[in-house]
């Protein structure tokens, strides 16, 4: 049995629904000159197009906003369809101070890994977003 696999582009559209639908992700960023990737519980926030979420103030935050770019990935199998997909998001990281914000996103959040006081949230401004799905196929 051979099994063949195709990747196929994902349309904005379709990237933006995976983003929204995913509760947790990966956030990639440089620490001290080396390529670090940190679990994170986010949101997509569909008004502003940009992936948010709360950390403390530590190693990601700062790496996030020291470096002039971030990447962010989610990804997933497609158990009816026999393959699996990923969304990446490159862009700048800000941090989000403004309450209204931080408040009707924490109401977006399906995952609360990180809560309370000392929380500072982060966006991912997107430059880009893309997606592709790999689909496999037997031949036997």
């Amino acid at each position: 049995m051979n099994i063949q696999t195709w990747l196929v582009d994902l349309p904005a559209e379709e990237c933006y629904r995976l983003l929204q639908a995913s509760a947790t992700g990966r956030l990639g960023v440089v620490v001290e000159g080396r390529p670090k990737i940190f679990p994170v519980s986010h949101v997509f926030d569909v008004e502003s197009k940009c992936v948010a979420f709360p950390t403390g103030g530590h190693t990601k935050f700062r790496a996030a906003l020291d470096w002039p770019f971030v990447a962010f990935e989610v990804d997933g199998m497609d158990e009816d369809r026999g393959g699996a997909w990923s969304v990446h998001v490159v862009g700048v990281a800000e941090e989000i101070t403004d309450l209204a914000v931080i408040e009707r996103l924490t109401q977006l959040r399906q995952v609360n890994w990180i809560t309370g006081p000392s929380v500072h949230w982060l966006r991912v401004v997107a430059q880009q977003i893309t997606g592709r799905r790999v689909i496999g196929a037997s031949d036997s």
